[in-house]
């Protein structure tokens, strides 16, 4: 398994709102898409991997009977907010096994009715009884937080804070801040605004310290890319080979045992751990990263 694998086409649509589209429809675009930024076809293809959180049956079929069913082996995942990097892993070590020598790796998911938590909370109103397997408490959002994606990151974060002297709200708003700045520069993104650190520290709050701007909203949208193994892309044209990226690692992790794990998920430990294996995978470091990496922390949910 030490053949290098290269990343030879990709492609995304706009993440945003198509109410004219399914997901199966965003997910064959940024596939079509993919393979001919590769200048490649379904028929190169020896293995398909899709991956959707909210999708009923195989979606990586579903997708084959819009791009092309060639009779490859197609892998359907399914791993929280890794799901799309979990597809792609998954064509990686089947390149790396030597069982295919081209595959695709697609990730999609049409969220944008679901609200800004992505599922709802508890109905209950006012009642912090123990309820559920791991005994949690609170059924809404807030200072207090709850099960809901904005509470779990903004406890997380709250952890960090109480271990990490120096940090605390405005180092979090500032996050928010840079990762705005971004999206205003990427014609793909959801949202285009660039907020200041004050409005962002003075917004309302969904779960402290996590105000509206430092959480993500639901969207459609997909992604796909094409992976090749090192030995393919040497038959391949010139201009394929020049514009194609190495993948440096790939790691896949999942939560570690803490005392507390049970009910509030170890997601900072979890993704440094996930970062020094990709590191240490590539034989390179943060100070002089040069080098892509495609690393996936998995955090399954009850």
């Amino acid at each position: 398994m030490s053949e290098d694998v290269w990343v030879l086409g990709a492609s995304m649509t706009k993440i945003g709102r198509y109410p004219d589209k399914d997901v199966i429809d965003l997910a064959s675009e940024a596939s079509m898409n993919a393979l001919a930024d590769g200048d490649v076809t379904i028929q190169d293809m020896g293995v398909l991997a899709a991956g959707c959180m909210f999708a009923q049956g195989g979606i990586g079929q579903q997708i084959q009977k819009q791009i092309g069913q060639t009779g490859i082996p197609v892998y359907n995942v399914l791993n929280a907010c890794a799901t799309g990097a979990t597809a792609v892993r998954t064509v990686y070590l089947s390149i790396k096994a030597g069982e295919a020598d081209m595959g695709i790796a697609i990730g999609a998911e049409q969220m944008g009715k679901m609200g800004l938590l992505g599922v709802s909370a508890r109905s209950e109103k006012n009642v912090y009884e123990p309820t559920g397997r791991y005994g949690g408490v609170l059924p809404t959002d807030g200072y207090l937080g709850s099960g809901t994606m904005p509470a779990v990151f903004g406890q997380a974060g709250m952890e960090y804070a109480y271990e990490n002297d120096g940090v605390g709200f405005e180092q979090f708003a500032k996050v928010a801040e840079k990762n705005h700045a971004h999206s205003a520069l990427n014609p793909l993104a959801q949202y285009q605004k660039v907020f200041t650190l004050e409005e962002i520290m003075e917004a309302r709050v969904i779960s402290y310290p996590n105000t509206l701007p430092m959480c993500c909203p639901t969207g459609d949208g997909a992604a796909a890319i094409v992976l090749v193994s090192d030995s393919k892309l040497k038959t391949l044209s010139l201009e394929q080979q020049r514009r194609a990226v190495k993948v440096g690692a790939s790691v896949l992790t999942s939560d570690p045992w803490t005392e507390g794990a049970q009910v509030q998920p170890d997601v900072n430990t979890l993704t440094r751990n996930a970062a020094a294996q990709a590191y240490e995978t590539a034989g390179i470091g943060p100070p002089t990263s040069t080098s892509p990496s495609c690393t996936t922390a998995s955090r399954p949910r009850s």
